[in-house]
């Protein structure tokens, strides 16, 4: 990323210039010509923070199945393989200038990608954010996973409930800027005060940038630092599997709680092997379908983005957006051993 900092400056700049003189994304005029009010009639670019992660292709398999249900067209998804704020602003500014009536983009940098945003909003592409949040000026609603307390309470309770509610633990998460992680931290910082947790103490946040080796490296430096560490809360998948992977190597504390956000195609091995006892996720095959419904809705004007706002989203049904633009997928969902089989469909990636 380093070597691409230049690249970055220049592409956020000349964004920010296009921005200058434009309206927010929810004054936008109508996408794709000025006439287009269906993803019957255009496409919808769908760019995640990473296309090497099944969880986003899953998301994408959601959204085309949506565009099959309503008889729209099949999205444009497109990303970089690992990572990079750089390559989402390059993706977003292609897509506006091919275009695509709609962008919908899971926020790496919430602030870094807000000038791409706004400059392709005034060039008429509606903009939502799914998964991770971007800067709300910059996009109509943000399709969240589930609220952010939810999330944040529902992973924070798992690892209380299995440290018995005392000892030391720590957090490795994934870029410091990334919303979503940042969100349920705060929310379970929240929870944490309470006083049943009293015999709880965070130690330090750390962050592996959604990488494995990071994360791995993370966990392991966590380790020579507090030889007491008694768990471990992992709000993305990769530091999940790499704190796991860093407790066996180093033959560490064989009581070390780990849970947070799993994975369950991959992860459930995890949990089948006791080497994690429960995780928490939502289903991001229903997160795109219903990122796809949303966008057609925007584009045709049912829906502004503004709360109270309301729309048909196929299977499931009628959704309202919320507080500061805000649409949820559901309640998480939590994994054992014991279910993890019987919901394998919410992860289908083809």
């Amino acid at each position: 990323m380093h070597k691409k900092i230049t690249a970055t400056v220049a592409a956020v700049t000349l964004a920010a210039a296009l921005a200058a003189c434009a309206p927010t994304n929810g004054a936008a005029p109508a996408a794709g010509g000025g006439n287009t009010k269906s993803l019957k009639d255009c496409t919808m670019t769908m760019i995640p923070k990473n296309t090497d992660n099944p969880f986003f292709a899953a998301g994408a398999y959601g959204a085309d199945e949506a565009a099959t249900d309503m008889g729209g067209k099949k999205i444009n998804y497109t990303g970089t393989a690992q990572p990079d704020v750089p390559g989402q602003i390059q993706r977003i500014q292609s897509a506006s200038q091919q275009g695509s009536c709609g962008i919908a983009v899971s926020g790496l940098d919430p602030d870094a990608l807000a000038p791409a945003l706004t400059a392709a909003a005034s060039q008429g592409t509606k903009v939502i954010s799914y998964d991770a949040d971007v800067k709300k000026d910059a996009r109509a609603f943000w399709v969240a996973p589930a609220t952010d307390a939810s999330l944040g309470v529902a992973q924070f309770k798992l690892l209380a409930e299995q440290m018995g509610k005392k000892g030391n633990y720590a957090i490795i998460s994934a870029q410091s800027t990334a919303a979503g992680q940042n969100a349920w931290i705060a929310a379970a910082a929240e929870e944490a005060k309470k006083p049943e947790y009293a015999g709880m103490k965070l130690v330090k946040t750390v962050y592996g940038n959604d990488v494995p080796q990071t994360s791995y490296d993370a966990a392991v430096s966590l380790f020579q630092a507090y030889p007491e560490l008694d768990g471990i809360l992992a709000p993305t998948p990769v530091s999940l599997q790499a704190a796991v992977k860093a407790k066996a190597d180093q033959k560490f504390n064989p009581d070390l709680v780990i849970t947070g956000l799993g994975w369950p195609p991959s992860d459930g091995a995890l949990l089948k092997s006791g080497a994690v006892k429960s995780f928490v996720l939502w289903s991001p095959r229903d997160m795109g379908y219903l990122s796809y419904y949303a966008m057609d809705a925007l584009l045709s004007g049912k829906i502004t983005g503004k709360e109270g706002d309301t729309f048909e989203a196929g299977r499931l049904g009628k959704r309202t957006i919320g507080a500061n633009g805000e649409v949820d997928t559901g309640e998480p969902l939590v994994f054992t051993a014991e279910n993890v089989d019987s919901l394998m469909d919410h992860f289908k990636t083809k």
